[in-house]
């Protein structure tokens, strides 16, 4: 009986080390993350296949994707003034070219800040996108947001171990179609996803606090989200990121 007992002592230990071993295995790869940053516009022609492709992972809301629309403002002078378009928006587009010896063009697609590919280009973003999920953190940030009244709060927490970081926070609108009627895409309607339509960041002395974005008019916190990341503040390349709903209070 005594060795009946121990050999089944024996297989439920081993049972046990596997499950542990596999929860290890899935925590691990829960970890992966994936920032697609699309530099684009509603007045480039080229654009609209690539934000129909940050579309398509939208709708997937993988939990390790965080995905950015930056809208340039170069292109607004052909007719069409993009209204999410900003001047710093084209700024950052710039400083990956100068980093990563790339072209400034639209769309192009910024994958974890150290890869750049056309942002419409399914394929060659699939397997850059599998090649990023095998990257593991160099950080740790967690975030929560709340919104009172107009305002939202970010809270956030970093550990890293490099000096010289940047922590990056998106405001994100889910999604928006708009009605093209002038420019190169004049009488499309054009649907654009994970428009950010506030940027901030804060210097690597600041490893925890916290944030304020202003949501304008009667827009409803449902309708954004957060994405943050923590992000070389020389190479540009991003070691973690994370993204949160918006509660209310």
């Amino acid at each position: 009986m005594k060795k009946i007992f121990y050999l089944f002592l024996a297989i439920a230990l081993l049972i046990s080390m596997g499950f542990s071993t596999f929860k290890e295995k899935k925590a691990e790869e829960s970890k992966s993350f994936v920032v697609l940053e699309l530099f684009t516009s509603q007045g480039c022609s080229s654009c609209p296949p690539a934000d129909r492709l940050l579309g398509k992972y939208a709708v997937a809301n993988n939990p390790d994707m965080m995905l950015l629309s930056f809208h340039v403002d170069y292109w607004n002078y052909i007719g069409w003034k993009d209204p999410f378009s900003k001047k710093e928006f084209s700024e950052r587009q710039r400083q990956y070219a100068a980093t990563l010896n790339s072209s400034v063009y639209t769309p192009q697609l910024i994958i974890n800040g150290s890869e750049s590919v056309v942002g419409s280009q399914e394929s060659s973003i699939t397997s850059l996108v599998k090649k990023a999920r095998e990257q593991k953190p160099l950080a740790e940030l967690n975030i929560t947001a709340e919104k009172n009244l107009t305002n939202i709060q970010v809270q956030y927490d970093c550990k890293v171990l490099l000096v010289k970081y940047k922590i990056c926070f998106a405001l994100v609108k889910k999604e928006e179609s708009t009605a093209i009627k002038r420019g190169e895409n004049s009488g499309l309607t054009l649907t654009n996803y994970n428009i950010v339509t506030d940027f901030k960041t804060v210097p690597s002395d600041s490893k925890s606090g916290s944030i304020n974005f202003v949501l304008n008019g009667n827009a409803a916190a449902s309708e954004y989200q957060i994405i943050a990341f923590v992000q070389d503040a020389k190479s540009l390349k991003i070691l973690t990121a994370a993204k949160t709903e918006i509660l209310i209070q």
